[in-house]
Order: structure tokens, then sequence, then C-alpha cells
């Protein structure tokens, strides 16, 4: 929101917008948010532009492809047909996705997204969805979050503010999930999912067993993505199926407590493989980028509104 005549006369603080997350007052000299660290810039960005703006939440374990998720989204939404495409609202929100086709065609995955929130990188763009009758324009705002700094505010609200903040704003959410891991290391990539879905749910007021149909109703659109699909036929031939079979709990939890959900399978490396340095570490790396499944969820998503 700018800020009106009279907030900048000299007997006002000089007030400039507001934060797009928190609604906190920023002062021209603010280049975060001094409450939940979101980028001055995006709040400029949003004001300036005016309208509805739809925040997305993608949200998901350390390593479970958030980061390749998000750059690879916007590179496919900006080369998109014209009944689903969407571009960068500012050159500030291109900085993830360069950094992720730049690695990716230097056959390397991205480095891991730093714990600190002041160096996340956002997402904000303008999706074009064509309808019958004429045209629907859609802002998409979504921070790309550190996976340890999701597990720690899961654990304890309130650690990382500007996640609560983003996942209370989000019509829609994506929880990724490692679907390797899913399969081949038990129960924990599903225990992780439940903490995730349950964080959502109290965040979205739907934590309580006596909550109404209509509140049930009016909750977020969740898609359960499972990533890293080339690796995982199964969970790419049929993702209800796989999510019923190997994360039995998020697909009870999901029914019980969001009336709107789906899961969905992704992938971005046709094929990959494991290099390994004489210390032993071994690092993953993709042989060519073939991705499949990234737009599906958002398109589902933007379609419940």
């Amino acid at each position: 929101m700018i800020a009106s005549a009279n907030q900048t006369r000299s007997d006002f603080p000089p007030i400039v917008l507001h934060c797009v997350c928190c609604n906190y007052r920023l002062s021209q000299r603010d280049e975060y948010c001094p409450e939940c660290d979101t980028p001055s810039k995006l709040s400029q960005t949003v004001a300036m532009r005016g309208g509805a703006q739809s925040f997305v939440s993608v949200l998901g374990a350390s390593n479970a492809g958030k980061t390749v998720y998000l750059g690879l989204l916007l590179d496919i939404l900006s080369k998109g047909p014209k009944s689903f495409r969407g571009f960068a609202t500012s050159a500030f929100s291109m900085d993830l996705q360069e950094q992720v086709v730049s690695a990716l065609e230097g056959r390397t995955f991205p480095e891991k997204t730093p714990s600190e929130a002041d160096a996340w990188k956002w997402l904000h763009c303008q999706i074009s969805v064509a309808q019958k009758k004429k045209t629907r324009n859609v802002d998409l705002i979504s921070p790309d979050f550190a996976g340890e700094s999701i597990a720690m505010e899961v654990n304890q609200a309130g650690t990382y503010p500007v996640i609560g903040h983003v996942v209370k704003k989000s019509s829609g959410i994506l929880i990724l999930c490692d679907s390797i891991r899913v399969r081949d290391l038990g129960s924990g990539e599903d225990l992780f999912a439940i903490k995730l879905a349950s964080y959502i749910a109290h965040m979205h007021g739907l934590d309580n067993d006596k909550i109404t149909r209509r509140k049930r109703n009016a909750g977020p659109a969740v898609a359960i993505v499972f990533t890293k699909c080339d690796d995982c036929p199964e969970a790419l031939e049929n993702p209800g199926e796989f999510a019923a079979n190997n994360t039995s709990r998020l697909h009870e939890y999901c029914r019980e407590k969001f009336k709107r959900h789906a899961f969905f399978a992704s992938g971005v490396a046709g094929s990959s493989g494991l290099l390994a340095d004489q210390q032993g570490r071994r690092m993953r790396i993709p042989f060519h980028v073939q991705p499949c499944g990234v737009l599906e969820p958002l398109q589902w998503i933007v379609n419940q509104d």
C-alpha cells in the first residue's frame, strides 16, 4: 500500500508501503521487512501493480527439490501455451529461474538454499489463464524456503515468521515429497509430510475436530507432489495409488482435513547419476534436463479459484 499524503508530512515517519506478507509498515530505509524478512523490493512491485495477489507456498523436507521445482516452474511458464502462460513481474523475480537454469545447463543441481530468510529468492509472476469468454490474469507469489528452516518452523511456530505469514495467506499449497526416499526409506518422509500438513491445517484453522464443513471447504487447495520421479516410475504412473501405498498417514490426513487436495508426480532430469570423490562423498548430477509434471499441480491450484 502506497503512503498517503498525510503520512509523508514532516511530522510523520517516512512510511512508503506495507509488507506484502505481514502488513508491517516499511520505511524507505528498509531493504527487508523488520518483522518477517520479506524483501522490500517484492512489496514495492506488488504495490505498484495493484490488484489481487495469490500466494502459493511450496513446502517440503530438505533436498525434496523445492528450488529446482520453483526455478523450472517459471521457466516453463514463460514458454507455455497461451492458455496458461506466466512471466516474471520484475528482474528481481527472475533470480531463481536464472540460478536453476544455469545450474542445470552446467550439468549440476543448484546449491542448497541458505537457512537465513534474507537470502531466500522469491518468485512473483503474472499468469494468464484462458477461459471461455475472457483471459483471467493471476499474480502468483511464492518464496523458495530452505528445507531446514521449514522443519524448524513446523517444530516451533514463529521461528521463521515469514513462513507462517505466507502459509496463512496461501490459497494454494504444494507439499513436495522425494519419491525415492518415500519408496526406499520407510516412514520418515510420510511422517514429516504429516507434520507439514498439520502445520498447514493449524495455520488455516482446520485443526479443530469440530471444524464446520463450510470452513473445511474454504481451506487451501493442497497439491502433494512426488518429486524425482525420473527414478521412481511407479509414482509417475499413478501418484494417488503411490501415495496410498507409501504415505498412508498423509493420504488419510488429507482426506480428513482438506476438501481440495490432489496427488501429482514430477521429474526434472530424464536421467541422472552419482559421482563420488576420493573421500567417498557422493553428488547426484543430471545428464540431461527433461521436465515432466511440473506445471500440472499449479494449473490445478489456479483452477480451484
